[in-house]
Order: structure tokens, then sequence, then C-alpha cells
């Protein structure tokens, strides 16, 4: 596969909402900072598997998403 979308980098993924901390451990590996009536979620991603299941769990948990965005490009 090869291609950046298919490794990881650093994501931003910014959700409508404050999120307490012990939302925390959902997102595990990603810090939380909660900003002007948003959480902040970002870090190191794996790979876009993890990304999905981090997108996944936001819309599982009834929030909205609004946005998401690559902070870094990958090594190769």
């Amino acid at each position: 596969m090869g291609t950046s979308a298919a490794r990881g980098g650093a994501y931003t993924l910014v959700v409508r909402g404050e999120l307490d901390d012990r939302f925390a451990y959902l997102f595990n590996g990603l810090d939380l900072e909660r900003i002007a009536g948003t959480t902040v979620l970002s870090g190191s991603v794996t790979d876009q598997a993890q990304l999905h299941g981090y997108i996944a769990r936001v819309e599982e948990l009834g929030l909205e998403l609004v946005s998401v965005k690559q902070t870094d490009e990958p090594a190769d």
C-alpha cells in the first residue's frame, strides 16, 4: 500500500462540545483540549484504520465532528 494515506501521521479532530477528561480513555493516545465550546483531539495516528476508528467513536458518542486535519506528513 505504501501511500501516505495508508500510513499514519499527526492528526487533529475537532468535535463540538467540551468533553470531560473522563472521555480521554475512549481516544487513547490522543491529547484532549477544550477550546471555546469545542474539544480538540490531537496526536499520532498509526494508520487509516485507527483514524476511522476515532471518527467512528465520535459518531457512537453522538458528537458533531467539526473537522479532521492531518497536521504533518508521515515519515518515508
